[in-house]
């Protein structure tokens, strides 16, 4: 089964599509250090995600997420020193068993989080809305939304998770490959603990990490093994992959909560 996963994630890597190779270079002394030195409150980084579900057959993309973080105090309950985020994501369906059951789950929607409080707008499963109410306030954090179940929940934009990362990584030049499992995450990460809608158990996740000539993360990709969605007679040793993208660090942002008259408590 491992072996099959990494076949699996070896061919995404090489159809997802990428910028021209660039020359070699070496990553930096100490990337944590790098990443640490940009956490300045108000500034942050533009993320965007691109989940597919990859089979024999071919990869199918079908959920896309940007947004920006923004760094700032950690508070209690919060998610770490990205202490804002605004995310947006597009749900794509597809016809087939594997995917029939998306349609009750998915849908576009926009997650904002301040400090400890999430607001969502679009879920699909989380029930009808009050008349002129277009979000609802979470009582817990959930930085990525509903839909984060299916996107990018290891956050390299985090010093807890990047450091996470490079010490279980092989390196070659500035990208770092290897295996992690999903508990380590959980101990280390702030924004994993939110962002995950449960408590997963300890599947291995396999990720490569490339950062840019800045030292900085500039592409992730999480692969996972799809039964942990979906049933194991559907999806057999299929597998889901999540590639992420930083670019814009240290620009200036500001999320805020919607208009309060907006809002319904969840």
């Amino acid at each position: 089964m491992q072996r099959l996963l990494a076949g699996l994630v070896g061919a995404v890597v090489l159809t997802v599509a990428a910028a021209p190779a660039a020359p070699a270079a070496a990553a930096p002394a100490d990337p944590v250090k790098a990443l640490k030195s940009r956490v300045i409150a108000g500034q942050g980084v533009k993320v965007t995600d691109v989940t597919s579900y990859v089979d024999l057959e071919g990869r199918t993309v079908f959920l896309r997420r940007t947004g920006v973080l923004q760094y700032g105090k950690p508070v209690k309950g919060g998610t770490g020193t990205v202490a804002a985020a605004d995310l947006r994501s597009t749900y794509i369906p597809h016809e087939g068993p594997v995917f029939n059951d998306l349609d009750d789950d998915l849908g576009d929607e926009r997650a904002i989080t301040v400090g400890r409080y999430s607001y969502i707008k679009g879920a699909m499963r989380y029930g009808a809305r009050q008349k002129g109410k277009s979000w609802i306030r979470l009582k817990r954090t959930l930085p990525g939304g509903f839909n984060g179940w299916y996107s990018q929940y290891v956050n390299a934009a985090e010093p807890a998770t990047l450091q996470v990362l490079i010490k279980h990584g092989e390196r070659s030049g500035r990208t770092y490959k290897g295996t992690i499992g999903e508990a380590a995450l959980w101990k280390a990460s702030p924004w994993y603990r939110a962002a995950a809608i449960v408590r997963p158990k300890d599947r291995v996740l396999q990720y490569e990490l490339t950062l840019g000539t800045n030292g900085l993360p500039q592409r992730l990709i999480t692969s996972h093994l799809a039964k942990e969605h979906w049933s194991e007679s559907l999806v057999n040793d299929d597998v889901i992959t999540v590639e992420t993208r930083y670019r814009g660090w240290g620009g200036k942002v500001r999320v805020t909560v919607p208009p309060k008259n907006q809002v319904q408590t969840g």
